[in-house]
């Protein structure tokens, strides 16, 4: 590499590292000086900077007067203040629609009184702010809010600060007094009546061809092998042929419902049919759950953790569009291939979603799957048709979801 090349570029490495940098102490710096301190600034620049040199003595004049204004600003903003905050959501997992609420424990914990002060509390992207009462030494103000939750999401909510502003709005001071809490703002579900779900049914006790040395339905005996539970061991037979003998079993099925739901927006006709379908997901997992069953949630962009019904809703909550479309098919092949023990399979879709699109997605499960889908589209009528050995249900909103449901029986 040449020279003129190694300095062009170590030239760019530098001008990329300065240039984050630079901004960062710009974003720094506006954190403390309003727009009419940086004017008090240029006017203090501009004025002893011209008037000095020039002997314009309104310049300097104005250059003092500036210089005096950011002065007092100054020694206004600084100074100690004490405060002990408590910050607290009375429910951090609220369902969409619901109101969270909560509060904020401010005390003085300095030796004199503290002056009224302006308190700003982080909401996701907006911003609330109160304004603190002057408290005297172990004085404490609580300050009750409420947050409106309108559709499904994480929420931060916090941390808490407290701002000093100068009476000329100048400068600011942000103290920093808590830490951030997360909503989580669950999808709307709807309980399903045990006997409704028709599909999502008890098969424990289900056999399969697999064989094991360990379970529950008795398959035969065999001699025994290296390795073999010694509890296994069946004495009679091995008392009558002379060589031990063990008990060989099937596996059974136990029922595992396996959902997969594809979240690119395209897959949807509007974004209302694409939280319908993630409350259609929310409602069979809940369901399945109460029941005790094994429940996973496949999306377009993977495997969601779903082992207790709160962390799946969790999930749920946290889950965005997807950026990358896949098709109905690659994604039940998908689910399928990392999911190998489900023994029901729900296909969620949107109103996009063809009925050759269905069906080739539940070709491309395993026969022993027992498959259902729900179509999410809004002001369609309720109904249940059949695909082949398919059955498909069209609901209008998750509020359908029961009745469609007790039709699968």
């Amino acid at each position: 590499m040449s020279v003129a090349a190694l300095r062009r570029s170590v030239g760019g490495q530098v001008r990329r590292v300065r240039r984050p940098v630079s901004t960062a102490w710009l974003d720094r710096a506006n954190q403390w000086v309003s727009p009419a301190g940086w004017a008090a600034t240029a006017g203090v620049l501009v004025g002893l900077g011209l008037g000095v040199p020039q002997g314009w003595t309104e310049l300097r004049v104005v250059g003092l007067v500036c210089g005096a204004v950011l002065a007092l600003s100054l020694m206004w903003v600084l100074g100690r203040t004490s405060y002990e905050v408590g910050f607290e959501l009375h429910r951090q997992r609220v369902v969409a629609g619901e109101t969270a609420s909560g509060r904020v424990l401010i005390r003085n914990r300095g030796r004199r009184a503290l002056f009224p002060t302006r308190i700003e509390l982080n909401v996701g992207k907006g911003r609330a702010h109160f304004t603190l009462p002057s408290l005297s030494r172990d004085e404490e103000h609580e300050q009750l809010f409420d947050v409106p939750t309108r559709r499904r999401g994480v929420i931060t909510i916090g941390p808490v600060a407290s701002v000093r502003t100068d009476p000329l709005g100048l400068l600011r001071r942000t103290q920093r007094w808590s830490e951030s809490v997360e909503l989580y703002v669950h999808p709307v579900t709807v309980p399903l009546r045990n006997d409704a779900t028709g599909f999502i049914r008890d098969i424990e006790g289900v056999t399969t061809q697999e064989l094991s040395s360990s379970d529950v339905s008795f398959h035969a005996l065999r001699e025994y092998q290296p390795g073999d539970d010694r509890r296994a061991i069946h004495w009679r037979t091995t008392a009558r042929v002379g060589r031990l003998m063990v008990r060989q079993f099937e596996e059974t099925r136990r029922a595992h419902l396996l959902v997969i739901l594809p979240t690119h927006p395209d897959d949807y006709g509007q974004e209302r049919d694409l939280e319908s379908a993630i409350s259609v997901a929310a409602s069979l997992g809940r369901h399945a759950l109460s029941l005790e069953r094994q429940v996973s949630i496949f999306t377009s962009s993977g495997l969601l953790a779903t082992t207790t019904g709160p962390l799946m809703l969790d999930r749920l909550a946290e889950l965005e569009p997807a950026r990358r479309q896949v098709s109905m098919r690659d994604l039940a092949a998908r689910a399928i291939g990392l999911v190998p023990q489900a023994s029901v399979a729900a296909l969620v879709a949107g109103r996009p979603a063809e009925l050759l699109d269905l069906r080739t997605a539940h070709k491309a499960l395993p026969p022993s799957v027992s498959t259902f889908a729900v179509r999410c589209a809004a002001g369609v009528d309720l109904a249940h048709r059949r695909i082949g050995d398919l059955a498909l249900l069209d609901v209008p909103d998750v509020q359908a979801l029961p009745r469609a449901v007790r039709s699968l029986r």
